[in-house]
């Protein structure tokens, strides 16, 4: 029955290939001994192959020498999203090195095994079934994309293998009553709220300022996770009085963005919402400036922003573009974020920060189970996830890096969509770009500066 369940979602997979956007197997440790050998030539090779270049600072060594607990990390490390792959991953790398320098799970390394979803349902349906049945990994972290992670965590949820999403923003993931999934990225109701909220504070702000939003409008792709920002931002919009002038969506990857943009230029909004992966983020930007359209306000989800290949890509035509984002360094974690660049030699983002975060969420849940003496299995794992609650900082690391202060996977409710182990206390930071850097400026009280308006593109 399983392997007809598998089969089943990896046609339901393929048939869904246009919407990415964005007591069984694994119940005990056993396997894991057996498999830790070939697990970690695997991570080596994989390690290898999408490492960092120019990494300035060497690997601290790790203390930890007992058997390896093997966990999957499932991300697009080819394709076109491999620069949003290769930055979780750094994220992941940096925690597992502090977490195995400090003695790993009473001894036991961390040992993370790759799969490269290539940004393909299919093809990550394909890893997720490697990593579980031949690695034999514990637990796994990923997908990036919604697409992606819907049918991923169906397979984890099939074979019974806890699994937490980072980053995966679509509501419908946690809404499957699905036991074994959890999420741990603000959902897309969650970002559209805080950027809508953002709008209307900054109206508020300042009479003087001459900033009054009374309308926005959204640009996205044509997949589930775009839909659904498009819902949100109407569904807000009208909550919060302001008029939707409408929504623009486009193929994801599309080779020209010329007629939407003319369609944007038309609907005229006070506000732009915008949420693209990092290749149509550019164009999109390039696009704009090509046919002269400069919102007052360009908000944007944070995805294809703030990967490191965005701004030197379009340069000063950034200046003045928002985005709502899990992190800043600067904001929280200073520690982590400069020893992730003196790493890697580019800035933690949100992304890589939220990765970072999922290695330490494991880490305390393992610790939790070594500490109560009980045995560390995937079910007990899966339990542990449940009931966890941190508050402020990691026992044993550091604080809460992202823009909140409890992490806890629970149940909930909004507008009639159930959301099931989800971090319900994810908020996030509205930054924009000024003079070639992303600066804080929402929430007003730790802003470190005013938002530049009418947003100037150059």
């Amino acid at each position: 029955m399983r392997k007809q369940l598998v089969a089943l979602t990896l046609s339901a997979a393929m048939a869904a290939g246009m919407l990415s956007g964005c007591g069984g197997y694994g119940s005990g440790s056993g396997g894991q001994k057996d498999a830790a050998e070939a697990a970690a030539a695997g991570t080596a090779a994989s390690t290898a192959a999408a490492g960092s270049d120019g990494a300035a600072e060497p690997a601290k060594a790790s203390t930890a020498d007992g058997e390896p607990i093997l966990i999957g990390a499932l991300y697009p490390m080819t394709g076109a999203l491999a620069d949003s792959g290769q930055n979780m991953k750094d994220g992941i790398d940096l925690a597992v090195e502090e977490i195995n320098a400090a003695g790993g799970i009473s001894g036991r390394p961390i040992q993370i095994v790759y799969g490269d979803t290539q940004g393909a349902n299919a093809t990550g349906m394909t890893e997720m079934e490697r990593l579980i049945t031949q690695d034999k990994v514990m637990a796994v972290m990923g997908a990036y994309q919604s697409g992606v992670t819907e049918v991923v965590s169906q397979v984890a949820e099939n074979y019974q293998v806890p699994m937490i999403t980072a980053n995966a923003t679509s509501d419908s993931l946690t809404s499957h009553g699905y036991e074994y999934f959890f999420r741990l990225a603000p959902t897309n109701m969650m970002f559209i709220r805080d950027m809508e909220q953002y709008l209307l504070d900054l109206s508020a702000k300042d009479p003087a300022d001459d900033i009054d939003v009374k309308s926005v409008a959204v640009c996205a792709d044509n997949t589930e996770l775009g839909q659904q920002t498009a819902t949100w931002a109407k569904y807000f919009a009208e909550e919060n009085g302001l008029e939707f002038k409408g929504e623009v969506l486009y193929s994801q990857g599309a080779a020209d963005l010329t007629s939407e943009v003319l369609q944007l230029k038309s609907l005229n909004p006070d506000a732009l919402i915008v949420d693209n992966y990092v290749s149509d983020a550019i164009l999109l930007t390039k696009t704009m400036n090509e046919q002269g359209y400069k919102p007052n306000i360009m908000i944007a989800k944070a995805n294809g922003y703030t990967e490191s290949s965005y701004l030197p890509s379009v340069g000063g035509l950034a200046n003045g573009i928002l985005t709502a984002t899990e992190f800043l360094p600067g904001d929280k974690g200073t520690k982590v974020s400069d020893a992730f660049k003196a790493k890697y030699g580019v800035d933690m983002n949100g992304h890589s920060a939220e990765a970072y975060t999922v290695v330490w969420i494991f880490r305390t849940a393992l610790q939790n189970l070594a500490d109560a003496g009980k045995e560390i299995t995937s079910e007990a794992l899966k339990d542990e996830l449940s009931t966890l609650e941190i508050k402020d900082a990691f026992p044993g690391g550091e604080e809460i890096i992202l823009p909140y202060d409890t992490i806890k996977f629970s149940e909930s409710e909004f507008n009639g969509i159930p959301y099931k182990n989800t971090n319900m206390d994810g908020k996030l930071t509205i930054a924009q770009f000024q003079d070639g850097s992303l600066v804080t400026v929402w929430p007003f009280d730790i802003a470190k500066h005013d938002t530049i308006y009418p947003a100037p593109f150059n």
